[in-house]
């Protein structure tokens, strides 16, 4: 039967994975190699990519496309993080927001909802 990865288990297989892969192209990708390593327990892609950034073992290069509808959330998409806003002053002096940033990841998107749709991992690990 299989169980859920503990985190500290999912942070050694990555810094293993790491230390032979310098670049990552896909969140499957990633996902699959860690499966190989902890044969017996699972973890999703999105706890995966979490503890990656949390733990500060890869950094993140986000591909996302443009919804039509608003960006409304104060969590960021990526890594559940807060999300920072950029404010400006239009020509009348009233403040607008412009972008909306997550500065544990590099999530960016604009008033209109950025969805991410493909991840790259790039290693940290030295």
């Amino acid at each position: 039967m299989r169980r859920f990865a503990g985190e500290y288990d999912v942070v050694e297989a990555l810094k293993k994975i790491f230390r032979e892969h310098k670049v990552i192209v896909s969140q499957k990708r990633l996902k699959e190699i860690v499966s190989r390593i902890l044969e017996d327990e699972k973890v999703g892609e999105r706890r995966l990519r979490i503890i990656a950034i949390n733990n500060r073992i890869a950094r993140l290069k986000i591909f996302t496309r443009e919804s039509k509808k608003m960006f409304s959330s104060d969590r960021c998409p990526v890594c559940n993080s807060k999300i920072s806003v950029v404010k400006s002053r239009d020509i009348w002096g009233e403040k607008s927001k412009i972008e909306y940033i997550c500065r544990k990841c590099g999530y960016r998107s604009g008033i209109r909802k950025r969805i991410p749709t493909k991840y790259i991992f790039y290693s940290r690990i030295r």
